[in-house]
């Protein structure tokens, strides 16, 4: 499978992770928290996908990462933000 595409699927599930996680921190962080939660973890997956595939280099690794963003950030802006999916998540877990 393409790295960037396997990126891209796991974009899906950011808005997820990063919600979760600062459900558990304090409210003291605030947005930054997200925006780093989000850009790490596309870096993460950004080269474990790149490593996969065998194409370990930085034009591989970024592709792949912003493929993970772009998609993460569509499908907040677009589906979770609107169902207010995130608020249900924090109600949930506080």
């Amino acid at each position: 499978m393409n790295s960037e595409i396997f990126a891209g699927l796991i974009g899906f599930a950011m808005p997820y992770i990063v919600e979760i996680v600062k459900a558990k921190l304090p409210d003291t962080k605030g947005k930054w928290l997200g925006y780093v939660l989000s850009y790490g973890i596309a870096i993460i997956v950004g080269a474990l996908s790149s490593y996969y595939e065998g194409k370990f280099d930085a034009e591989n690794v970024l592709a792949s990462a912003g493929s993970a963003l772009i998609v993460s950030q569509g499908f907040y802006n677009l589906y979770f933000k609107a169902k207010k999916i995130d608020v249900k998540i924090q109600k949930a877990l506080q």
